[in-house]
């Protein structure tokens, strides 16, 4: 379903240029990687002196254990929440991020919904637009609130009839950036871009 590694290059689309600082000198250069027992000389790589990779995410909202004790300023974690949660009390992905703010690490960035239009068969989180804007003012605004940016829900290319859903039922929810996922040529990406500007 998922690969061992991905890099996440459209996300660098929605970053802007006040982040940077926030990033380091590379702001745009972050990595979706989730450790493989199989392969552990791999979790180095992009920890090593030389490495252009300022940030990370790995499905979770848990740091990997492999890089639990770098610090943010070296390799900053953005925890995601996949899917949304099957019951409208669970607040698991809120409490989690928030005991790593109130633990000392300083989370600046969370990203929502892998893939929600998307089958679990293609590894989208398959959940409808109202699950997820009730998902998202449970656990996401919080966040919000505590000055958290948020990454809108990364729909599979095209998305939008899925963005459109999710923000009529979500009226009041914002979100700093977009990340985009798009497979195909550049040129496809390209006209995605723009599409995804325009809405």
């Amino acid at each position: 379903m998922f690969s061992s590694l991905k890099l996440l290059s459209a996300l660098s689309f929605a970053i802007t240029a006040s982040t940077q600082a926030t990033f380091g000198n590379s702001p745009k250069r972050g990595l979706v990687f989730t450790p493989n027992i199989d392969y552990p000389e791999d979790d180095q790589i992009w920890v090593k002196s030389n490495s252009d990779i300022t940030w990370y995410y790995n499905y979770g909202s848990q740091p990997s254990p492999q890089f639990a004790n770098i610090p943010q300023s070296k390799f900053e974690f953005v925890p995601m929440i996949w899917g949304a949660p099957a019951s409208t009390s669970d607040n698991e992905f809120l409490y989690n991020v928030t005991q790593l703010v109130n633990g000392g690490r300083n989370i600046t960035h969370v990203l929502a919904f892998n893939e929600p239009d998307g089958s679990w068969q293609q590894g989208g989180s398959n959940i409808n637009a109202t699950l997820a804007a009730q998902s998202w003012i449970r656990e996401i605004v919080p966040l919000q609130k505590m000055g958290i940016k948020v990454g809108a829900p990364a729909m599979e290319f095209p998305g939008l009839s899925w963005l459109k859903n999710f923000t009529e039922a979500c009226q009041n929810c914002t979100f700093d950036f977009i990340p985009l996922h798009f497979y195909g040529n550049s040129h496809g990406l390209e006209w995605h871009v723009g599409e995804i500007h325009a809405a």
